[in-house]
């Protein structure tokens, strides 16, 4: 039995910003630096290396591709950045329109990693693009370092450094 592999990129990340729009874009491209994206073909050699008999589609140019799951064995999501940031729609319409006996839902992401999308992983991946959007680790730092700087500036002044 001949089994069929879909490979469905998307890629949310526009390549022309304008930093002097919006405050928005400015903080949307940011996220993108954070995210350090991969382009199609990258992707697409990288789908075609790791399944070379699978069938790659753009969800962004084809916008049939939901009717292709139902011949599809295996979905290979392709994620251009780590967890795929802006991808949790396409999980959803995967996972809703494949076909019932389909093998599994897999991602391959720009970093190379290859792995099984369970509801644990979804949940993980849910937490983890919170955590890249609202730069969560940035603002901690930045709390961390307004907290602690008045310490090292009495620390200074006691010493009789200026």
């Amino acid at each position: 039995m001949k089994t069929s592999v879909l490979g469905i990129f998307h890629n949310p990340w526009r390549s022309e910003y304008d930093p002097h729009r919006s405050v928005a874009e400015l903080y949307r491209r940011a996220v993108w630096l954070k995210a350090n994206p991969r382009d199609e073909d990258y992707m697409k050699a990288l789908f075609s290396e790791r399944y070379p008999q699978g069938t790659f589609v753009d969800a962004d140019r084809d916008a049939a591709w939901p009717r292709r799951l139902e011949a599809a064995d295996t979905v290979v999501l392709l994620y251009p950045d780590s967890i795929g940031i802006d991808f949790a729609k396409i999980e959803s319409a995967v996972l809703r329109g494949r076909r019932s006996g389909a093998v599994e839902v897999r991602v391959l992401n720009g970093r190379r990693r290859d792995f099984a999308l369970s509801g644990r992983v979804r949940r993980e991946l849910r937490w983890r693009r919170l955590a890249e959007r609202a730069m969560l680790g940035e603002a901690l730092m930045i709390v961390g370092f307004v907290v602690v700087t008045p310490f090292f500036v009495a620390a200074d002044l006691l010493r009789g450094r200026r």
